[in-house]
């Protein structure tokens, strides 16, 4: 088992903590504007599958009817 011969002061965890803290802050802000750029897309996209989705139960259900 090996012991760290210099443990970390609270300073330098503190400074850690805030760098992480940063990373992730910057991560989301990244993650956010790639979605609100491909976001119209999507939106497009789902409308697309519900119509054509709508179009074949509504084909179904008059198929099976008769």
């Amino acid at each position: 088992m090996s012991v760290d011969p210099s443990p970390r002061s609270w300073f330098e965890r503190a400074i850690g903590a805030c760098m992480s803290v940063l990373l992730a802050v910057v991560a989301l802000y990244c993650a956010t504007q790639v979605l609100q750029s491909i976001l119209p897309f999507l939106i497009a996209c789902v409308g697309v599958v519900a119509i054509i989705w709508a179009v074949w139960v509504v084909v179904q259900y008059r198929r099976d009817r008769y």
